[in-house]
């Protein structure tokens, strides 16, 4: 594994965020069942796990929505590999990527502890230029954006900045839902990528609007 994070960190052609691949079953229980909640009546959503691992998060997923067709997404081969073996649902799938096809439409999306960097965690820099620019998250979303069906569900947990700050932002609406078994985010960072130390951050779900 070790020798697979060395490859992400140093190929250029890869828009990796996060590069440490830490995982656990059922990490955010509170928030799978809500969306759960949110998507019941439909026949079969379609979920993206976005920075699946090895399929822990996938997994999870399933136990509370489980007639949706779930993909995970990650472009750890080691990760995605060991999410295969693990895996055998006939409605989960498993691919090596840092970003969805742009092709293709989700009613959910999930990124939780994807938009982050461990160097950040750790030093907490006045800027996060160097490790992590807000321009790139701002694309990551972006891309998330490009492939979330009008009416769907975005969930941002764990990131170092704030989905409000996206451009996107403007086409959603922040829900009232907050995970009570988290605390709020605190190491933030602003688009200008300086640290923002007055503020922290509690929301999680945000739903595309259906028309501008």
């Amino acid at each position: 594994m070790r020798r697979e994070k060395h490859r992400l960190m140093n190929d250029p052609s890869i828009d990796l965020f996060q590069p440490f691949p830490t995982t656990g079953e059922d990490r955010y229980p509170l928030l799978f069942a809500e969306l759960a909640r949110k998507l019941d009546g439909m026949e079969r959503p379609r979920v993206l796990s976005y920075g699946c691992a090895s399929g822990e998060e996938v997994r999870s997923l399933r136990r509370h929505l489980p007639h949706a067709e779930i993909v995970g997404l990650d472009p750890n081969r080691l990760a995605i590999g060991k999410a295969r073996q693990r895996d055998g649902h006939p409605l989960s799938s498993y691919r090596i990527a840092d970003a969805p096809d742009p092709d293709e439409t989700f009613d959910a999306i999930l990124a939780m502890a994807v938009f982050r960097h461990g160097s950040l965690e750790d030093d907490a820099p006045a800027t996060c230029t160097a490790i992590m620019p807000f321009a790139r998250f701002a694309a990551g979303v972006a891309r998330l954006d490009r492939v979330l069906a009008p009416g769907g569900w975005l969930a941002i947990w764990h990131s170092h900045f704030r989905f409000a700050d996206c451009a996107v932002a403007a086409a959603y609406e922040a829900d009232r839902f907050t995970m009570a078994d988290h605390d709020p985010m605190t190491l933030l960072y602003g688009p200008d990528d300086r640290r923002i130390d007055t503020i922290s951050e509690r929301a999680v779900l945000y739903r595309k609007r259906q028309t501008m």
